[in-house]
């Protein structure tokens, strides 16, 4: 048998960390763009524990559009498609041009047996979603999301 050694080869401090479960579980459900919006969201998540915003990213909506190539019509759907698996929350602040600022609460994924715990809920948000804007279903997993209904 032979011995198996991995190198560490280049490695940096400036890095998000993604969990096994984000492709694993909510994938599946979620889909590509929210999966990769959500670690669009992670990325910028701010990580000082000492600041008050700590846990929230607010990135504008026009670098994820130009970014990733989506249009502004598809956000708010990827954020009730994230919203509804728990991974993000959404508050909304005064802004001096008018309109409400967007701030994310960007949670970690649940761990495997808290995910399973949950999963009957996260399918039923995510079916009233889908029922309600057949956007949402186009947008939903290919592997669970889309197949998901209430009927």
């Amino acid at each position: 048998m032979t011995d198996v050694y991995i190198r560490e080869g280049n490695t940096r401090s400036g890095f998000t960390m993604v969990y096994h479960e984000l492709f694993d579980l909510y994938h599946p459900y979620i889909g590509d763009k929210a999966t990769l919006y959500y670690l669009y969201l992670l990325r910028y998540r701010n990580g000082d524990k000492a600041k008050a915003d700590f846990g929230r990213s607010w990135r504008g909506r026009d670098g994820v559009i130009e970014k990733f190539h989506m249009s502004y019509s598809t956000l708010p759907l990827l954020d009730q498609i994230l919203e509804a698996s728990g991974l993000i929350e959404i508050e909304y602040k005064p802004s001096h041009r008018g309109r409400k600022k967007i701030y994310y609460i960007v949670n970690d994924p649940l761990e495997y047996s808290e995910f399973k715990r949950k999963e009957l809920e996260l399918i039923t948000k995510l079916a009233i979603l889908a029922d309600g804007d057949r956007r949402i279903r186009t947008l939903l997993g290919k592997e669970k999301g889309s197949k998901l209904t209430l009927l």
